[in-house]
């Protein structure tokens, strides 16, 4: 049996790219969080808590792991002695937070707002502070994202930051 293709009429579509959504950002979610509520859907095991409103909270000596913080309002929250070693805060306003001695290993700092946050004795190796604002910062003592220990008390308005990557 032979096939013939006459009579039969071929549409050639030319193919359409989707529209361009590259500056569309997730949308947060500003919901207002108590820190007692946010520790306990934290211990069930909840972690996204992208673009909650924890200001002047006290999350001092919390675990919160692994949490998403993007786009957090977290203005002059205290995380004194917090555990917040790979927490994404990008995007995060921690206007004059309270980090002091906190643990922000290998967390995801792109972006976020620091202007005079306290970061004295914060251990932020491995932390990714690309394009974060950091004047009037305070970085005494805090080990940096490269592991050197920063021995001024002074702040870091005197420290170099780029658009494009941060620098010590």
């Amino acid at each position: 049996m032979q096939f013939s293709d006459r009579g039969i009429r071929y549409q050639v579509k030319t193919p359409v790219a989707p529209p361009n959504n590259t500056n569309v950002l997730p949308k947060p979610r500003f919901l207002n969080l108590s820190a007692e509520q946010l520790l306990n859907l934290y211990a069930l095991q909840e972690r996204d808590f992208c673009g909650v409103n924890l200001s002047k909270e006290n999350l001092s000596s919390a675990d919160l792991r692994g949490a998403n913080l993007s786009w957090a309002k977290l203005e002059k929250t205290a995380f004194n002695k917090a555990n917040l070693a790979g927490v994404n805060l990008s995007r995060a306003d921690l206007r004059h937070a309270d980090l002091r001695r906190a643990d922000l290993v290998w967390a995801n700092l792109r972006e976020a707002n620091l202007q005079g946050a306290n970061l004295r004795g914060a251990d932020l190796s491995g932390a990714d502070l690309t394009g974060a604002d950091v004047t009037g910062a305070d970085f005494g003592g805090a080990i940096l994202p490269d592991g050197s220990l920063l021995l001024t008390s002074d702040p870091s308005s005197l420290l170099s930051f780029s658009s494009e990557e941060a620098y010590f």
